[in-house]
């Protein structure tokens, strides 16, 4: 079970391991990449596909989004449309409010994928 430790500007630590921004699933942390989401929207604000299909691999029950600090990570209409479709539960919250309901979930014992932006 991945837990996180703790969040600060630009950093996130899961299971004692230090990262930068991620994607959570199931039990695998995967950094998000910075470079790619810049080469097409210019910014890591943005979700790019890959991120949301791989945000609903493993069939979890809920998905958190940690929009950063100020909460300026987007989210977009597909990921919204995708969690309805399917009955996922999609939860966005600000950090560190995302952080203590992925935390929450995780003890109640419900399947968890999130992606968490750890700066603005």
């Amino acid at each position: 079970m991945l837990k996180i430790d703790k969040v600060e500007w630009g950093k996130i630590e899961i299971n004692g391991k230090k990262y930068g921004q991620v994607l959570i699933v199931g039990n695998q942390v995967f950094e998000r990449d910075s470079e790619k989401l810049h080469q097409l929207f210019g910014t890591t604000h943005e979700i790019g596909d890959w991120e949301i299909e791989e945000l609903f691999n493993n069939s979890p029950e809920v998905i958190v989004v940690g929009t950063g600090w100020a909460g300026v990570l987007k989210i977009s209409s597909k990921c919204k449309v995708q969690s309805a479709k399917l009955g996922i539960e999609l939860r966005v919250l600000k950090i560190p409010q995302a952080v203590k309901e992925y935390n929450r979930l995780v003890e109640q014992g419900k399947k968890v994928n999130a992606l968490i932006h750890t700066t603005c």
